[in-house]
């Protein structure tokens, strides 16, 4: 089956547990690459996110897929695998403490699954690929956002 990989690493002044933090919070997925819209999220006693629906628009279509987990260590790394009919994989938010923040990886492995999602795959990773930088910025951005909020 084809397979496509993308990272991309940003720096923000975020504390690592507030980045943690946002991690467990379902809207936040929304901001990572090929998740487009959370729905269902189950959240434990804890508060701890272990798992989610989601909606993914590539190339003008919407797919349905569930992200259960692949990965959790505190304050460390979220994996999560994810599968649509179309495609599988895994999404992984590693963090790095810096001197003056968190250094946040995002680390995306999508495959086709199938014959439509072989047939289509390139058009999928394409749509994936074009918006992946942009979309782990807008989402260490938006962290900034929040710290800057909360301290306000």
């Amino acid at each position: 089956m084809p397979e496509r990989s993308f990272q991309h690493a940003v720096t923000t002044s975020t504390s690592i547990s507030t980045v943690w933090g946002a991690l467990d919070e379902p809207k936040s997925w929304e901001a990572i690459p090929g998740v487009d819209r959370v729905v269902n999220p189950t959240v434990d006693s804890s508060g701890r996110l272990r798992g989610f629906s989601f909606e993914s628009v590539v190339g003008g279509r919407t797919y349905l897929g569930r992200a259960t987990p692949a990965g959790r260590e505190h304050e460390i790394l979220m994996a999560w695998d994810i599968r649509t009919t179309e495609i599988k994989g895994r999404v992984t938010v590693g963090l790095n403490p810096t001197d003056d923040g968190t250094r946040v990886f995002v680390d995306l492995r999508v495959e086709g699954v199938g014959v439509l999602g072989s047939l289509f795959f390139p058009v999928i990773a394409s749509a994936i690929g074009g918006g992946f930088v942009g979309a782990v910025e807008d989402f260490v951005q938006g962290l900034d956002s929040q710290e800057s909020d909360s301290s306000s």
